[in-house]
C-alpha cells in the first residue's frame, strides 16, 4: 500500500444534501469536511449542480454565478440520474452518468484542500437505499478516477446506522438502540438488536415505516402541539415493551422547534441524541473497520443485504487438509466473488461447508467431480468460484481448465445453487 494513501472517507449521498467525513487518526473520530460557500465552511452540500453548456464549466448547485454565465441547474441530481440515462433541461442534454461523476469528483476535490498530499485508502458512500443503477455508476466512477481495487464500498443507511451506533461508547449500546428518521412525510424507526450469546456479537437491525398515513408536513404547519402529540404517540407505540435505552433522531423533520420539547419527554428513562450527520459518520466508521484499522472485530454486522453464513472449501494445501474460507458472514452478498484453482488427487467430490452464524449450525454439501471422469490423476485443473444470487442463495461454479497441452480444457462450466 502506498504510504501516502491514508484517507478513510465516508460520504452520505443524500437526495437533497451530501455530507463528507474523514477519519482523524489523532482524535480517532470522524471529522466533518466542509466547503467554502459564502466565505464560511459549509458541511451540507446540496446534491445539485449547475453547468454552463457554452463553456463546459460545472458549478455547485448553490454557487453564485454571474447572470451572463447563463447556467443550467440540475437541482434534483439523484432523482434525475435514476430516471433516465440522459438528463434534459431545456435544449441541453447530458448523460446521467457524467453528471453524477462530475458531482462525485467535485465532492472529493474538497478533500484536497484539507489533505493535499494524501490519497484515499477507503471510501464508503452511503445511500438511503442501494439503487442498483446508482451503485453501478459509483463503482464505475471509482475505477475511472483511479481508486484502488476494493477501495470503494457502497452501503445503505441501515448499515451506516449500525456502524455509527456500535462505534459509540459501550454504555450507549449495552441495551438495544433505536433511531427515528423524519424526512418529509416519512417517519422510519430502526432498532438495533444485539445477540450477546455469541462471539463475535451479532448486530442486526429491523426497520419499520411508522408514517401511518399521517401528513407530517401538514401536522408541522398546524402547530407544535399537533405534531408533537402525533410523534410521541407513534414513538411510544414503537418503543413499548422494548428495552431501548439509547435513541437517535435524525432528518430535517426534527429541525422544527416542536422537536425540542417532544424529545425531552422521550428522554424519560432513555438517552436521546439529535443530529443530521449520523449516516456520514457511520460511513466513516465503516471505512475505518473495512480498512483493517477498526476496533469492532468482536462484532458481526448483519442485515438483509449481508450473508449470515461462512462458506468454506475443504482442500489439501500446504501439506495438510484445510477449510479455506471463501465468503465471510457479514459480507454484502453482491460483493462476494471468490475463486480458487484446484487439482484433484484421486478425489471425486469437493466438500463445501456452510456455517450459519445465526442458527449456530454447519452443513456440508458435496460437489461432484464426475464430469472429469476418465482423465488421469492430477491431470485436471479447475476453478471453483463462489458468488451469491441474493443474501440467501450461494452460487458455486466449477470450470474445467484442463492441464496445459497435456489435457486441453473443455471450458465447460457446472453450476450449483445452495440455499442458505
Amino acid at each position: 500500500m502506498d504510504k501516502d494513501r491514508t484517507l478513510l472517507v465516508g460520504i452520505d449521498l443524500g437526495w437533497e444534501v451530501t455530507q463528507v467525513n474523514c477519519f482523524d487518526f489523532t482524535t480517532y473520530e470522524p471529522v466533518p469536511i466542509g466547503r467554502e460557500a459564502g466565505g464560511e465552511g459549509n458541511c451540507e452540500i446540496p446534491t445539485a449542480l449547475a453547468v454552463n453548456p457554452a463553456r463546459g464549466e460545472w458549478y455547485w448547485g448553490d454557487e453564485k454565478v454571474p447572470p451572463e454565465e447563463q447556467v443550467i441547474k440540475i437541482s434534483y441530481l439523484l432523482a434525475d440520474v435514476l430516471r433516465d440515462d440522459t438528463i434534459t433541461v431545456g435544449n441541453y442534454t447530458v448523460e446521467s452518468y457524467q453528471v453524477l461523476k462530475r458531482f462525485v469528483v467535485k465532492v472529493l476535490s474538497i478533500l484536497k484542500g484539507y489533505y493535499p498530499r494524501e490519497r484515499i485508502r477507503k471510501l464508503v458512500i452511503t445511500l438511503a437505499e442501494k439503487e442498483e443503477k446508482l451503485v453501478a455508476y459509483l463503482q464505475q466512477i471509482g475505477r475511472e478516477i483511479g481508486l484502488p481495487e476494493n477501495a470503494l464500498v457502497v452501503q445503505n443507511h441501515r448499515q451506516s446506522y449500525m456502524y455509527y451506533a456500535i462505534s459509540q461508547p459501550k454504555e450507549l449500546w449495552v441495551n438495544n438502540v433505536g433511531m427515528f428518521q423524519l424526512e418529509g412525510n416519512k417517519l422510519l424507526y430502526s432498532q438495533i438488536d444485539i445477540d450477546r450469546k455469541t462471539m463475535p456479537l451479532i448486530i442486526g437491525v429491523v426497520q419499520k415505516d411508522l408514517s401511518d398515513g399521517l401528513d407530517w408536513v401538514e401536522l408541522a404547519e398546524e402547530g407544535a402541539e399537533q405534531i408533537s402529540y402525533a410523534f410521541l404517540n407513534v414513538a411510544g407505540a414503537a418503543l413499548h415493551k422494548q428495552y431501548v435505552t439509547t435513541v437517535y433522531v435524525t432528518g430535517k423533520g426534527f429541525e422544527g422547534e416542536w422537536a425540542g420539547d417532544a424529545l425531552k419527554e422521550l428522554c424519560t428513562g432513555r438517552r436521546v441524541f439529535r443530529g443530521q450527520n449520523l449516516f456520514t459518520r457511520g460511513a466513516c466508521y465503516a471505512a475505518r473497520e473495512l480498512s483493517g484499522e477498526g476496533k469492532l472485530e468482536n462484532c458481526l454486522f448483519l442485515d438483509e443485504d449481508m450473508i449470515a453464513s461462512n462458506i468454506s472449501l475443504r482442500l489439501y494445501r500446504d501439506a495438510e487438509v484445510q477449510d479455506v474460507l471463501m465468503a465471510r458472514a457479514g459480507s454484502l452478498w453482491n460483493e462476494v466473488d471468490a475463486s480458487v484453482d484446484v487439482i484433484p488427487d484421486q478425489e471425486d467430490e469437493i466438500q463445501i461447508t456452510v456455517q450459519d452464524v445465526l442458527k449456530r449450525e454447519a452443513r456440508a454439501h458435496m460437489l461432484s467431480l464426475s464430469g472429469f471422469a476418465g482423465r488421469e490423476n492430477k491431470m485436471t485443473r479447475f476453478t471453483i468460484r463462489i458468488r451469491f444470487g441474493d443474501s440467501r442463495t450461494c452460487i458455486v461454479t466449477l470450470k474445467d481448465n484442463g492441464f496445459g497441452e497435456f489435457c486441453p480444457g473443455s471450458n465447460r462450466v457446472w453450476e450449483r445453487h445452495i440455499a442458505l
